[in-house]
């Protein structure tokens, strides 16, 4: 088996830097996307519950720990619809119970 030479073995080590810089950029880039997507379901979230505070008052915690626990984006965006135009908080409890479930 041939020996390497030094420039052979500073060429891969050159390449395991250069691999594992790849790597961690993608893993910052893949971390910066998730934290986007975070926070965007934070903020339909937010928007849900400040719409029914607005409009009736406090809520109740029940309803804040169920949309706490929503991750889909398209259900969220229903919910903010429903807040706004919901007759009353007991009618959003209701619906609510029925996409939860």
């Amino acid at each position: 088996m041939p020996l390497m030479s030094n420039m052979e073995l500073r060429g891969i080590e050159r390449g395991k830097e250069i691999g594992e810089e790849i790597g961690e950029l993608r893993g910052i880039e893949r971390g910066k996307e998730i934290g986007k997507e975070i926070g965007a379901l934070q903020k339909s979230r937010d928007a849900i519950k400040t719409v029914l505070t607005v409009r009736f008052g406090q809520i109740y915690s029940e309803i804040e720990e169920i949309i706490g626990k929503m991750t889909n984006p398209t259900i969220l965006e229903e919910l903010l619809k429903l807040a706004a135009t919901a007759n009353s908080l007991a009618e959003f409890k209701q619906s609510l119970a029925k996409i939860n479930i």
